[in-house]
């Protein structure tokens, strides 16, 4: 138990003693000590922040995992290998430190370099090829123009539900080693 030296200290218990105010510090985020029934908050503080920081680190993961295409695996393990690196760093607060964490430093560094790389050559191998959420997203635009084109004629609901489940087949069919991907089309409504 930590007493106070000046008698006005702020973090002063203001538990009652027999000889007036408990002279002892209260418990962090307390206005008591513990003898006066007084709870520290410092761990539920520091285990909140710790939570929060997670929260953080998985928002920040999905936004740098967001930014760098096409290759998921590869950009999550990027993006986790950045925030790895980061956190070291961050935890450096001396020369001494500094020199100690070069060598953790050098080989988290050569990690990033060779999954880069590696993201890198795949890009290259694949050429510039659109997501799967791009794909579906751009079927989807591709549904909302079909529908208003086709709105007004009799049982287009059922027209624009084929369409869909042909666009929907489509996409789960498509791999990288397609050349180039072809879709019959049905003819136009009233073509004969």
């Amino acid at each position: 138990m930590e007493r106070v030296t000046d008698l006005v200290d702020p973090n002063r218990c203001k538990g009652a003693a027999q000889d007036g105010q408990c002279q002892n510090r209260a418990e962090h985020g307390s206005e008591y000590c513990c003898v006066h029934g007084g709870r520290s908050l410092r761990e539920a503080e520091e285990q909140r922040g710790y939570l929060l920081s997670k929260m953080d680190e998985k928002t920040r993961l999905v936004q740098m995992s967001d930014d760098l295409e096409p290759v998921k695996e590869l950009r999550d393990l990027i993006a986790l290998q950045h925030i790895l690196i980061e956190k070291r760093y961050n935890l450096i607060t001396s020369d001494g430190e500094l020199l100690a964490a070069c060598g953790p430093l050098n080989q988290m560094l050569l990690t990033m370099e060779r999954l880069v790389n590696s993201c890198h050559r795949i890009e290259t191998n694949l050429g510039e090829l659109l997501a799967r959420h791009a794909v579906l997203a751009l079927a989807r635009e591709m549904v909302q123009i079909v529908i208003s084109e086709l709105e007004g004629i009799d049982d287009y609901e059922q027209i624009v539900d084929r369409i869909t489940q042909r666009l929907v087949n489509v996409i789960r069919q498509a791999n990288n080693h397609t050349e180039q991907a072809t879709i019959a089309l049905p003819p136009p409504v009233g073509a004969d």
